[in-house]
Parts: structure tokens; C-alpha cells; sequence
């Protein structure tokens, strides 16, 4: 069986006691950084003897996810990400694909993620969206944001602090003149909520009352 298990994306009380219960008693783990993984479960005090824990990660080849989507037929195997939910933007998909194709199963559990608090917090009508991931960086940007400014239902995307300037200017310029919602260090304790025309979320960046640091969460108001 695979287990694809959610981890606090700021705030380490947002764990759920079926997600320790699968870390204490199972032995075979595979996680995006070991060195967190490891300090996640010292902090609720789970022993690493005779626990696996080995690295999976944006750079793994899809021949390592099949190797770990079979392993899941003999025994149980728990996937888990940096800090959000395995699978959602997430190599950890590629797992998912493979467990497919030997016939696998898997269960995935419910936890934290940065996309669900975006979406309930942002200040337009959210009871549709649409959920792109993390934009391109060049090739293929230019269609995504024509995407987001053409949309008929909200848009939600996550992006990293060094380009969410950037992609609000490219947005801006596409003719986008409606509400933009971003969320900053979700959980945390500083976590940051704006939401408004794109041109004043613009202007707090520029001013420094968004501060950039950390990843974002941008959610675009529908035509």
C-alpha cells in the first residue's frame, strides 16, 4: 500500500493523528528533504530506528517513481512532500501514475495545503476555480496568462518569491484590470492575506507591505 501523507506548511501543529499514527508505525518513507522530514517527526518525539527514509524529489526520474509505486505492492510505503500535500503540484504525482499502471493501492490522506485557505480567503466568488499549478517560467508563460486573463471562473496559481513581481507586471500587461488575491506564509506567523485591483497589490510590493519572501499563492478574479 502507498500512503501519500500531508505535512504542516508553516505551522507544525497542523498535522493530523492518522498521519503520526502512519509515521510511527510505519518504517518506509520517502520525502522531498530528509533533514526535515527527520525533524518533523523529533519533534513529536517518533524514533527513527528502524525507519527507511529516503529521497524523492523534483529531480527523481520517473524510473525511480515506478520503482516506488511497485515497492507499494509488497509493502507499505509512505510518501510525503516539503510542506503541503503530496501529489498537488507536486512530484509525488508521478508516483500516483505508476501506482496506476501495476495496479497499486494507495490511499491519500487529507491535511494541509496552501490552495484551499487561499481559495476560502479570497474576496471574490469562489464557488468555482480553476487551479494551475505554478506557472512556466518561459516557455509555454505567454499562453497561461492569456489562460488567466480569459477565464470565465477565478484562477489560482502558486508562485515563487523571485518572480511575483515580475508575473503580476506580465499579467497587468495582458490587459488584466481585475481583483487579485495573494497570500504570503500561510500558517505562519506572519502569514500576509491582500486582496484588491492588481495595481494596488503592485504598488504594496513595490512599497514593501508585501514583503518578498517565501512562497505565494495568487488568486485572479473572473472576467
Amino acid at each position: 500500500m502507498l500512503y501519500f501523507v500531508p505535512t504542516p506548511i508553516g505551522n507544525l501543529k497542523d498535522i493530523t493523528l492518522r498521519a503520526l499514527e502512519l509515521f510511527e508505525t510505519r518504517s518506509v518513507f520517502f520525502c522531498e528533504d530528509t533533514r526535515n522530514f527527520k525533524k518533523l517527526l523529533n519533534v513529536y518525539k517518533i524514533s527513527l530506528k528502524w525507519k527507511e527514509i529516503s529521497p524523492f524529489h523534483a529531480y527523481s526520474s520517473s524510473n525511480m517513481a515506478a520503482k516506488i509505486a511497485h515497492r507499494g505492492l509488497k509493502e507499505d510505503v509512505v510518501v510525503v512532500s516539503e510542506a503541503w500535500t503530496p501529489g498537488l503540484s507536486d512530484p509525488g504525482k508521478e508516483i500516483i501514475k505508476w501506482a496506476y499502471e501495476y495496479k497499486t493501492p494507495f490511499e491519500i490522506l487529507p491535511g494541509a495545503n496552501a490552495l484551499i485557505p487561499a481559495v476560502v480567503a479570497a474576496c471574490f466568488d469562489t464557488s468555482k476555480f480553476v487551479f494551475k499549478g505554478f506557472l512556466p517560467s518561459k516557455k509555454g508563460l505567454t499562453k497561461k496568462i492569456n489562460e488567466i486573463v480569459t477565464s470565465p471562473i477565478p484562477v489560482f496559481v502558486y508562485e515563487s518569491v523571485h518572480r511575483v513581481s515580475s508575473t503580476l507586471r506580465k499579467i497587468k500587461k495582458a490587459w488584466f484590470n481585475r481583483k487579485v488575491f495573494l497570500a504570503r506564509e500561510l500558517t505562519k506567523k506572519f502569514e500576509q492575506k491582500e486582496c484588491g485591483q492588481i495595481d494596488m497589490i503592485l504598488d504594496k510590493i513595490d512599497n514593501g507591505a508585501i514583503p518578498q519572501m517565501w512562497e505565494f499563492v495568487l488568486g485572479f478574479e473572473w472576467m
